[in-house]
């Protein structure tokens, strides 16, 4: 399973599409808030977090996801966020 951790739904749908187009496993879009509910008991095979997150959403999740599988590849987007 691959996710997508983004406060944009829009630019997270994006990605998720360009990600699929690639013919990879199953893509699932989230929120901070939501991404533990959204993934499940799926294994998470690569990450992927959107540019527009704070840096305490960002530490947390890497934090919460390094207790699931400290070993998963993990995408950084960079981007214009909106202030």
């Amino acid at each position: 399973m691959i996710l997508v951790v983004n406060h944009g739904r829009e630019q997270a749908r994006s990605l998720k599409q360009l990600i699929e187009f690639m013919d990879t496993p199953e893509v699932l879009t989230s929120t901070p808030s939501e991404w533990r509910d959204c993934l499940g008991d799926d294994p998470l095979e690569a990450l992927f977090v959107g540019a527009d997150l704070s840096e305490s959403d960002v530490k947390q999740l890497l934090i919460d996801v390094g207790r699931i599988n400290p070993d998963v590849p993990i995408v950084m987007m960079q981007g214009e966020t909106a202030q």
